[in-house]
């Protein structure tokens, strides 16, 4: 695992797995925590790509969102695009590490209909706890009786390889573990949106809309500017974007504005005000006061947290 550090601050955490091992969309690698260090921590990072985690061997801790997910051997942790995230463990520990584009994996140029069964993973961290449970763990009792075990490992064998067509059996592979996800929140009583359909015109608006969202987030981003860029009243914007996301717009544009700022935090030595500014937040106050309620931690505390990793003393990457 490399990280990739700030050329202005040297303190990046944005780990960079996929430029040195990846080919087209995906990566693949084999961790090994051995027990030199008897309490280890990989520390905050993101990625802008999907991750899998299998357990191999022994145990360790990922936390997401000040969650703590012990994950066992035989486990399946899903960690979602631009989630932050750090490892602890323990004891010696092994697992899978396998990242990919979803974009690049299941959708076209002209938005095919695979684009949506991407938005789902693309915003489900910015519902609440129980509409993101299909993005985290699957344990070794439930994946029993399935062929998940045998994707995973298939997936690191062929990219290992690379024998002849081996990036077709890799997509075939993330796509047989996409569907199983999939199912599982559909069983689990939750649905892929929040209206029973969703045109496909409708879905090229909405990727639209989200594209300006997280191209913009630092600056001022108005809902009637939106409803213009789909050719919809506001009124009806509003609906429409409720209706699909399961929330309001200005709800998704502080979800994005909160994930941004919070990777800045773990990867900068800027000053909270600063940040507060860079992400589109009027009064660092105010940012202060939102990244409290939606993190359950302040942007200090989660500071404070970061410089005290043993990991970042050390420098280790």
């Amino acid at each position: 695992m490399e990280m990739k550090r700030d050329l202005k601050t040297g303190e990046a955490l944005y780990e960079d797995l996929h430029r040195v091992h990846l080919s087209g969309a995906i990566a693949s690698c084999l961790h090994f925590l051995d027990n030199e260090n008897p309490s280890r921590e990989v520390p905050p990072h993101y990625h802008e790509f999907i991750e899998i985690i299998y357990g191999i061997r022994g145990s360790f801790y990922a936390s997401m969102s000040n969650r703590n997910i012990l994950v066992h051997e035989g486990d399946m942790l899903l960690i979602n695009v631009n989630e932050v995230h750090t490892f602890r463990h323990f004891e010696p520990c092994e697992y899978y590490c396998l990242q990919f584009d979803p974009a690049l994996i299941f959708t076209s140029p002209v938005y095919s209909t695979g684009a949506k069964y991407i938005l789902p993973f693309r915003t489900a961290s910015a519902g609440n706890a129980s509409e993101s449970d299909f993005s985290l763990l699957a344990t070794k009792e439930e994946l029993e009786g399935t062929r998940i075990p045998e994707y995973i490992r298939d997936y690191h064998r062929e990219f290992t390889t690379q024998e002849t067509g081996y990036e077709l059996a890799i997509r075939a592979d993330i796509l047989r573990i996409f569907l199983w996800y999939l199912r599982r929140m559909e069983q689990s009583g939750l649905s892929l949106y929040k209206t029973s359909s969703i045109r496909q015109e409708d879905l090229l608006r909405l990727n639209q809309v989200l594209d300006h969202i997280h191209e913009n987030y630092m600056q001022p981003v108005l809902a009637e500017k939106m409803a213009k860029m789909c050719n919809m009243s506001y009124s009806y914007f509003s609906r429409f974007f409720r209706n699909c996301m399961g929330q309001t717009f200005s709800d998704y544009l502080l979800f994005v504005r909160l994930t941004e700022a919070e990777k800045l935090l773990i990867t900068t030595s800027r000053s909270i005000s600063q940040i507060a500014l860079d992400t589109g937040f009027s009064t660092s106050s105010y940012f202060i006061t939102q990244f409290k309620k939606h993190k359950n931690i302040t942007p200090k505390q989660l500071k404070q947290k970061i410089a005290s990793s043993e990991y970042v003393k050390k420098g280790s990457a």
